[in-house]
């Protein structure tokens, strides 16, 4: 299956929490991406751009969930998504290694916002046996340049379990061997994975229609930028698109 990089979707939906008032935001927008984590090759990709909020449930993209207010500018809940699998045939360095099947997320989170300041820390274990589990804690500033600007900052940093790490940068005796020496055994213990930063603009171009742009910067660090079938340890992710709210 594809891999499908959604961080500056998110970032842009959050964009829109901390700007809008309105019960949801529903768009397109045409992501760039690497065709995996720590592969060099792009590909351009349309994906989804919707928030809706009713009560304690929400649904922001890809994600959908409930949230519990806790008082304090903290809130807590539990949360469903989805990671995008990878091919072999996704970059030169992943031949001979086994396809990585898309898979469901499912975990919880504590979120915190204060004026336009906001943290949050996810953990997402994946419904596929093997897959593993992620920690991700971040945080942004969120402005409104002028009535019709809004301009979010972001930063963040992505755990992962043993699981996790290996199942995504670890290489196998049995796929070293099909790499006809291209690839070394590689094993991978828990740990940090990657950091990154991004900034969302949003243009309300009336009361209803938006024009978003996001544009953001991943780095892998530790074993995982170490990895054999890692490309290029530092990425580019960019999204364009438009919105109407509702």
């Amino acid at each position: 299956m594809k891999y499908i990089r959604t961080a500056m979707l998110f970032s842009v939906s959050a964009a829109f929490a901390a700007s809008a008032h309105a019960a949801g935001t529903l768009g397109l927008g045409v992501n760039v991406s690497p065709k995996y984590e720590g592969g060099s090759e792009y590909r351009v990709l349309p994906l989804p751009i919707l928030k809706y909020e009713k009560g304690y449930f929400f649904v922001n993209d890809l994600s959908t969930g409930v949230r519990f207010p806790l008082g304090a500018g903290f809130s807590t809940g539990l949360m469903a998504t989805v990671a995008f699998g990878r091919d072999e045939g996704d970059g030169e360095r992943l031949a001979g290694t086994d396809d990585i099947s898309t898979t469901a997320l499912l975990g919880g989170f504590v979120d915190w916002q204060h004026g336009p300041w906001s943290a949050s820390v996810k953990v997402l274990q994946a419904t596929h046996s093997g897959y593993g589990l992620t920690v991700r804690a971040g945080g942004a500033y969120t402005a409104a340049l002028t009535q019709k600007d809004v301009l979010r900052v972001g930063i963040g940093t992505t755990w992962g379990n043993n699981g996790h790490m290996n199942t995504y940068f670890g290489v196998t005796d049995a796929e070293a061997m099909r790499s006809n020496g291209n690839l070394t055994p590689y094993a991978i213990s828990h740990g940090f994975k990657s950091v990154d930063a991004n900034v969302a603009w949003i243009h309300h171009l009336n009361k209803n229609w938006s024009t978003v742009a996001s544009v953001g910067v991943k780095s892998l660090v530790g074993d995982a930028a170490d990895s054999p079938i890692v490309e290029k340890r530092t990425s580019v992710l960019s999204t364009v698109g438009v919105t109407y709210r509702f």
